[in-house]
């Protein structure tokens, strides 16, 4: 039933998340000209393979080869029950799901959820 919870949880905090993060602006001078930014976001889910707290997290996502990712300067880490937990509480082998974002040009972590710890 906890664990039931929490994902109900976690699934509600990536939606409202993902819709806070989507920003359109749009600039007109003499001339007509708009300008539209959008921030993309993608997901990943896997077994951590490494990690260190605020650089990178390599994940292993079920295929056996291993995929890094960047870690964003504001990176939250979210426990499975739906808590916040300090970044050094990652650890290796266990079960995460990364939210990622568009930061300039490249591609960032700014949420690990961590499904099951080990």
């Amino acid at each position: 039933m906890k664990q039931l919870l929490a994902i109900i949880f976690a699934a509600t905090l990536l939606v409202a998340y993902a819709q806070a993060q989507t920003s359109t602006s749009s600039t007109t001078t003499s001339q007509p000209t708009t300008t539209s930014q959008t921030t993309s976001t993608t997901d990943n889910s896997g077994t951590v393979t490494e990690y260190t707290a605020g650089a990178a997290i390599t994940l292993d996502p079920g295929t056996g080869k291993p995929v890094h990712f960047i870690i964003g300067p504001k990176v939250a880490v979210i426990g499975p029950d739906g808590k916040v937990l300090a970044a050094t509480e990652v650890k290796k082998n266990a079960k995460v799901h990364l939210h990622l974002v568009q930061e300039g040009d490249r591609t960032v972590v700014d949420r690990i959820n961590v499904e099951e710890a080990q």
